[in-house]
């Protein structure tokens, strides 16, 4: 008797089926117990029997579609539990696991457009009738009294697990009573957050493992919903497949998620890939691996423009970032020149103080062939002395405006103007020199506060390390390592102690991390390498997963997201509303160029409308039934007539048009569910929590007892495993790799 096949299911009726399965069953005892009382002296033994099959068979059956109605009426208020261990997770080349659900439908939406008519308003107060809040206050008394807790004191004495302790547990009648069962008339129905009906409607069909094909993630992925609803533990999900596909795997961790940490350090250590695992937490320097944000680019721009891109850059203060990115790339291509590695430390010593930069330039390249040819025409034979003599002549006058200059740095420069010397660099170097220090400092003012949070502090040794020291055992990292070798980075960015640092650090990687994909999409990951390593190398996805991506969005994401997945990166961003994303980037139109190009949404909770309809507006509307009852009459206005009225009473079956989902369906989703918007399907989602533990190093356990302190508010409700829509769901068996 499937139900899908009629236009009105009507899943939300009393079981009717119940008593007809009874009197099946009660008719099939008759004919075995006493067959003469239905088929009087023509019975034997042969038609009993088989007549009593027969009716016991219809009458199972029957009882079959009312125990599922009931399960089903059940589970809209009460879910099955769904938490698993991280070795069943399918791990798959082909298919990205992301939990258990179903493709949704027009059906699904007819159910829960049922579940809101008023006819039906007495499944919404299940659990708050007379009866249940009786047996609730009866259940509270018992346990009250002394005798019962006497009783549980004696049987908790007894063997864990053993069977007679759970039979002398049943004894106890709340144990009964409030027990979470569908067969339970008076079963407790726990609070939860959100609408578990969302879900339930299409729990009368069996779930499934939904997937997202592996191909489809170059498109990227965008994970959206409000605060502690389950981002992060999806993270956790898609993080632990690709470590086990031995890919590349960096975790951009804002806030600071302990869990997180942990379970990449679990996965890694399970897939055999502990020795390329680095932890990277400006909270914790101690323990942190180490990274130069700027040491490593494939244009000498590019640490300006990493540097520039944290400066504000409205109004006039554009014209002021513009001086500072000019300033900053002078250095730059002075330290690059000259083999130095450039840091934010060497960048605000230089900064600061940039005469010493320019007399090492300058000494540099007087040992350059061209330049030794421009002072052989000069008659110079020894630049050093000449440098000496002009620094010591006090008929040389030095300009006003550079009294506050090193005077053999300006002698320096006063040698390359008169031996006519051509350099670029040493040009732009020289004409900044030739600014009044003071002048010069209040055009580029705003650099200084940010490079002197990026260097104070044990901060500064994780930002600009110090190659040299082979004192200092914290590795050291850049992102062509992590490429090359299959590495796996958490990112902690401590953003809730020093939000401007975080930024700018995460900005900084970013743009690394851009600057990557476009010289891997340019020559491949090898380029450089002599061919016999080259040809040892294995080529990887990089798969990057942004936790509060607000945070850490800037315009060099764009071209990332555009061009990136053609070398070979699969981005997975997260945030909490639409609206952060614009104000990061003030411009509602830049914030849609960038999610545009985010091929697959996921959606959790949301609080925000115009969030919300980023998954709505993308679906089309759907046809939903109603049943309506048409009764009337009308008199007879023939005096002759026999008939003083007719009357009919009809049934119709009329239908609307609606939206597939609302935003008050995504609004109210139960933390751990979502929306997958997958392939061009919609599905309905329910993320898996893992039931594992492991153990930690000393010192990331001691980072993670530390980050659990530090932001327990912020992980208090992580626990959603605990409530009881999460009931008893078999685990999913594990799957070899494809």
């Amino acid at each position: 008797m499937s139900m899908n096949k009629h236009p009105i299911q009507q899943l939300l009726r009393p079981a009717h089926e119940f008593p007809i399965a009874l009197a099946y069953l009660l008719a099939a005892m008759i004919c075995v117990i006493s067959p003469s009382v239905l088929l009087g002296a023509i019975h034997t033994p042969v038609v009993s029997y088989s007549l009593a099959a027969m009716l016991a068979a219809r009458g199972i059956y029957r009882m079959h579609w009312a125990i599922k109605l009931w399960r089903y009426q059940y589970q809209l208020h009460v879910l099955p539990k769904y938490e698993i261990s991280s070795r069943d997770i399918p791990i798959s080349k082909k298919e990205l696991f992301l939990g258990r659900g179903f493709e949704w439908r027009a059906r699904h939406t007819q159910r829960l457009t049922d579940f809101s008519r008023t006819e039906f308003d007495y499944h919404h107060d299940r659990g708050k009738g007379f009866i249940n809040q009786s047996v609730r206050r009866f259940e509270d008394w018992l346990r009250s009294t002394k005798i019962m807790q006497g009783y549980e004191r004696w049987v908790s004495r007894l063997p864990v697990g053993s069977f007679i302790k759970g039979l002398l547990l049943l004894l106890t009648l709340y144990h009964i009573t409030g027990k979470q069962s569908w067969a339970n008339p008076v079963a407790p129905v726990p609070y939860v957050e959100g609408v578990p009906a969302v879900h339930a409607v299409g729990l009368w069909e069996k779930e499934g493992i939904v997937e997202l094909k592996q191909g489809e993630r170059v498109a990227h992925m965008f994970v959206v919903g409000t605060t502690r609803v389950g981002k992060t533990r999806l993270a956790e999900v898609l993080v632990t497949q690709d470590i086990h596909n031995d890919e590349v795997v960096i975790v951009f961790d804002p806030k600071g998620d302990a869990d997180l940490l942990k379970r990449m350090y679990v996965e890694a250590a399970k897939a055999g890939r502990l020795d390329n695992f680095y932890c990277f937490h400006l909270g914790f320097p101690e323990f942190s691996a180490r990274y130069n944000p700027v040491g490593t680019f494939g244009r000498v721009t590019e640490p300006a423009s990493r540097i520039a891109s944290q400066l504000p850059g409205e109004g006039q203060s554009a014209t002021f970032r513009e001086f500072t990115w000019r300033y900053v790339n002078v250095i730059a291509k002075a330290m690059t020149t000259l083999g130095m590695t450039i840091s934010y430390e060497s960048l605000n010593l230089y900064a600061a103080d940039m005469d010493p930069l320019l007399s090492k330039y300058l000494e540099h390249l007087f040992d350059q062939p061209k330049a030794q040819a421009a002072f052989h025409k000069h008659q110079i034979l020894d630049w050093r002395k000449a440098v000496e003599n002009i620094a010591n002549d006090e008929d040389i006058k030095q300009p006003r405006e550079q009294k506050s200059r090193d005077r053999k740095a300006w002698a320096a420069a006063y040698l390359y103007k008169e031996a006519g010397i051509v350099d670029a660099t040493a040009h732009a170097l020289i004409k900044t020199f030739e600014y009044e220090k003071s002048f010069y400092d209040k055009l580029v003012a705003s650099l200084f506060p940010l490079l002197e949070k990026l260097t104070s502090g044990p901060t500064a040794e994780l930002l600009s390390p110090n190659y040299l020291d082979d004192n200092d055992k914290r590795p050291i990292f850049d992102w062509d390592k992590i490429i090359r070798t299959g590495g796996i980075v958490y990112v902690g960015l401590d953003a809730l102690s020093d939000a401007d640092v975080a930024q700018a650090v995460g900005n900084s990687m970013f743009a690394d991390l851009t600057s990557r994909a476009g010289a891997i999409y340019k020559g491949g990951v090898n380029e450089g390498l002599p061919e016999e390593i080259a040809a040892l190398g294995k080529r990887r996805k990089i798969c990057v997963h942004a936790d509060e991506f607000n945070e850490l969005v800037g315009k060099e994401f764009i071209p990332l997201a555009n061009k990136a997945g053609g070398a070979g990166f699969q981005l997975t961003v997260y945030t909490q509303t639409l609206s952060d994303i614009k104000a990061r980037f003030g411009d509602a139109a830049k914030a849609g160029q960038v999610i545009g190009n985010l091929g697959s949404l996921v959606m959790l909770r949301v609080k925000e409308p115009e969030t919300a309809e980023l998954l709505t507006k993308q679906l089309k509307d759907v046809e939903v039934n109603q049943l309506t009852l048409v009764s009337g009459a009308s008199d007879d206005s023939n005096p002759n007539s026999g008939v003083d009225f007719t009357s009919s009473t009809q049934q119709r079956i009329t239908s609307q048009r609606v939206p597939m989902i609302s935003n008050s369906d995504v609004m109210d989703l139960p933390k751990g569910q979502a929306f997958a918007r997958l392939g061009g399907k919609l599905y309905k989602v329910r993320l898996p929590l893992f039931s594992d533990e492991a153990e930690l190093p000393k010192t990331l356990d001691f980072m993670y007892g530390e980050m659990k302190k530090r932001y327990a508010n912020a992980q208090n409700d992580n626990k959603w495993s605990e409530l009881p829509e999460y009931q008893n769901l078999p685990d999913i068996h594990h799957r070899e790799v494809a």
